[in-house]
């Protein structure tokens, strides 16, 4: 098995997509400081991120690049505060685009990747993938954890000793007994 190449950081997206050309290639989750920030692992470098991207260009000349990017980012619970891997499986699909102007003619049924002119920051997009499917609120699927919460939200109570503390006949109840 051969090691991946590292991933290759800018490219002419127009030409790639011309030649119907593909990138595949691997990144240190330390090159994205912005999705490094969002994860607890001290050991950042040691995580692999690959990326497989094809490039193609359609009948109205509007490049498409899809594919998937995977790797598994260290997060923390929020639940119960623990780490736990996230494994993470991505996949790509937009439409290149130059400048906002060019980003607000895209289809709906597209996303639009902003480039920088004709290059595209490839980092960038990984960063960007990566970001928008990093869940809203991490939780584990350790059964400890989970047993802990109703709902997902709110942690499990004593029902019994919640009702007699929230039952405002309590004390009545209390002086009646006492007489």
């Amino acid at each position: 098995m051969s090691t991946p190449r590292a991933l290759v950081h800018r490219v002419d997206f127009r030409r790639l997509a011309t030649h119907q050309g593909r990138i595949e290639g691997r990144l240190d989750l330390v090159r994205l400081d912005r999705v490094a920030a969002e994860t607890i692992n001290a050991q950042a470098g040691d995580t692999p991120v690959d990326v497989d991207l094809v490039f193609r260009e359609d009948a109205q000349r509007r490049v498409h690049v899809e594919g998937d990017i995977r790797t598994t980012l260290r997060l923390e619970c929020q639940r119960c505060l623990n780490a736990f891997d996230h494994p993470m499986n991505v996949d790509v699909a937009g439409v290149v685009v130059g400048d906002d102007e060019a980003a607000a003619n895209v289809p709906r049924e597209h996303e639009p990747v902003l480039a920088d002119g004709e290059m595209l920051d490839v980092h960038a997009l990984v960063a960007d993938e990566l970001l928008l499917a990093l869940p809203s609120v991490a939780r584990c699927s350790r059964a400890e954890c989970a047993a802990q919460y109703v709902d997902d939200d709110m942690p499990r109570r004593d029902v019994k000793n919640d009702e007699e503390r929230n039952n405002p006949f309590a004390v009545l109840s209390q002086l009646k007994r006492d007489d």
